[in-house]
């Protein structure tokens, strides 16, 4: 027993040595791969990529050509590290234009990526969106500006910097917890991307997330992260619905004709309660209606109480719609303590 417990705590010694070895070693990248990407930052080698491909016309080109034409390499209280995507291995920085004026901030970020074929990938796909002509009346507005696509190599290593408007801040809490015209703003810039003038997908619905949604200092709604976005196809019907009332029950889309982005920013931002009532064996589906008596909801449900008597049903919902409706004052208050400035 003494042999196998000593055998099990050498064992165990090596697994921490080693975990602890792999972390060391993922810090040394981490570091690596910062010193090479603030070198690329304040370096003069990083030229501005032709993202729209060759037999373009740039004879009226006025575009930077260059990043240290852009930013402002002298500032050394820049670059800043904002982040590390453990999901893309891209890296942002914070940044300062070197044409910003003394009274503004013109602070960009420098999204990075260093020797990763994936990594550069996502940069080239997300610019192709940015010089999209389609997407330029968005720019500065519900998309950040955009000032262009860089690389060069930097101690034998392919760098490459997307630079972005500094929006803001990102979201800390969910759409829903946001006062009522930021969310019918935020919804309406999603409506915007799929609109027949832009016709641009962000992502599919398993794709959204409220991190993207950056608050500008006006208290607009600025979308970011366009790495997944692709050309809208065929006519987006919810493009053009009008979210009005955020509190009374109401069906939900039909899926064939509702985008599944905006299904997931409309159940973020609490845009719909759904109506339909959780009724065990129902051979239908079975709605609850505001302001009517049990007796109405059990005449307009029956179809879906074939396999209940009357009395059954109408215990069935009393049950069911007291419960609904608890929820629904639960919701109602929820939301009235957003706009009255308290956190839910």
């Amino acid at each position: 027993m003494e042999e196998l417990r000593d055998s099990a705590s050498v064992g165990d010694m090596e697994e921490v040595r080693d975990s602890a070895s792999d972390s060391a070693s993922d810090r040394d990248m981490e570091e690596l791969r910062d010193i090479v990407l603030r070198k690329a930052l304040s370096s003069h080698c990083m030229s501005r990529l032709n993202i729209q491909g060759a037999g373009r016309d740039d004879s009226q080109d006025t575009r930077v050509h260059m990043l240290h034409d852009l930013i402002d390499i002298t500032d050394h209280s820049y670059p800043k590290h904002l982040h590390t995507s453990d999901d893309t291995d891209l890296i942002l920085y914070l940044h300062k234009l070197k044409s910003a004026k003394r009274d503004e901030s013109g602070t960009v970020i420098c999204k990075m990526a260093v020797s990763t074929i994936g990594g550069v990938k996502i940069l080239q796909h997300e610019a192709k969106i940015y010089e999209a002509p389609n997407t330029q009346p968005l720019h500065g507005n519900i998309m950040p500006k955009y000032f262009g696509l860089f690389q060069g190599t930097v101690e034998g290593q392919t760098v490459t910097c997307m630079v972005l408007e500094f929006c803001g801040e990102v979201l800390s809490r969910r759409l829903r917890e946001q006062k009522e015209s930021f969310r019918k703003a935020a919804i309406r810039a999603f409506q915007e991307l799929h609109s027949e003038r832009i016709h641009l997908v962000k992502g599919d619905r398993e794709d959204y997330k409220y991190q993207d949604i950056i608050r500008r200092p006006d208290g607009t709604p600025c979308l970011v992260d366009f790495s997944r976005a692709r050309p809208h196809i065929g006519k987006c019907h919810d493009a053009e619905f009008e979210f009005e009332d955020y509190k009374t029950p109401t069906h939900w889309p039909t899926s064939d004709l509702v985008c599944g982005e905006l299904l997931a920013v409309a159940d973020d931002a609490w845009v719909f309660v759904g109506d339909m009532l959780n009724i065990p064996d129902a051979s239908g589906p079975i709605y609850y209606y505001q302001g009517i008596s049990l007796e109405e909801h059990w005449e307009r449900n029956k179809e879906g109480f074939v396999r209940y008597t009357k009395e059954e049903a109408l215990t069935l919902l009393e049950s069911v719609i007291e419960k609904y409706e608890e929820m629904l004052n639960k919701r109602r208050m929820a939301l009235d303590k957003v706009e009255e400035g308290e956190s839910i």
